[in-house]
Parts: structure tokens; C-alpha cells; sequence
């Protein structure tokens, strides 16, 4: 059976958002803003920028804002296909990969990421119980 685009993207983003189900609940409530806000971080400020935000908050201190942004990092890459270490920091091959990228490049890899990121948003809510604008603290 041939997929659409789009239901590959979202049997990836059910996979991944199960995932995070495993997590304790800090982790997961922080994880599912991150879903609701993520897009328009990159909307407003670049995809390059946007995920230079998760990989400096994600810098592990072992607290749960860090793990979820890891989290998050790690799931993007899994959507780009691109490596990332998930840890963070600037030298995080995710963030080198995306601001080297070439315009063309760039622009597809931040239309990938908002096209599945709507699945995100969506189990966010049905999966993780986070819903848009709620208390995340």
C-alpha cells in the first residue's frame, strides 16, 4: 500500500509523541508545550533560531525543561534525517547541519518541520493531555 506524505508524517509523529508517554509527567507537559510553541518560534524568528533555542535550553542540568528539550532536538532530527547528538549546546550536529544549509535547503527543511509539526501539536493534546495555551509553567 502506497503512504501519503502525509500519513507518514503523522505515523512518525505518533511514534515519537508515544515515546515521551514513558517520560515523567514534568517531562511530558513541558514536552507538549514545546509542541504548541515550537512552530511559532519558528515562524516568528527561523527554524536556525528556533532550534538554537531548544539546544541551549536543552544543556543538560538534569532538570525536565532540559530533557525535554533534548527530547525535542532529537525529534526533529528523526523528521529532517539529520544526526543530532540531542544534548544541546552549539556544536549539537543538528544545529551545524541546519545553519550551513543552503537556502533552498533551509526553506525545505523548515516547511518539513512545520508540515509534520501539526501531528505534534494535535497528540500533544490527545496523547500527552496539553492543550494550547494551558498552564505549562
Amino acid at each position: 500500500m502506497t503512504r501519503t506524505e502525509s500519513q507518514r508524517a503523522m505515523q512518525q509523529a505518533l511514534e515519537l509523541v508515544q515515546q515521551v508517554c514513558k517520560e515523567n509527567d514534568e517531562v511530558k507537559k513541558i514536552y507538549g508545550g514545546l509542541c504548541h510553541d515550537f512552530p511559532i518560534l519558528t515562524r516568528t524568528c527561523g527554524l536556525c533560531q528556533a532550534i538554537a533555542f531548544s539546544a541551549d535550553k536543552a544543556q543538560s542540568d538534569g532538570s525536565a525543561r532540559a530533557e525535554a528539550h533534548q527530547l525535542l532536538l532529537k525529534h526533529i532530527g528523526q523528521i529532517l534525517g539529520v544526526p543530532t547528538n540531542g544534548t544541546g549546546g552549539a556544536d549539537d550536529p543538528l544545529l551545524k547541519h541546519i545553519a550551513e544549509a543552503e537556502a533552498m535547503q533551509y526553506m525545505l527543511y523548515t516547511r518539513k518541520v512545520l508540515y509534520a509539526w501539526v501531528y505534534f501539536k494535535r497528540f500533544a493534546v490527545s496523547i500527552l493531555g496539553v492543550e494550547t495555551g494551558g498552564n505549562r509553567e
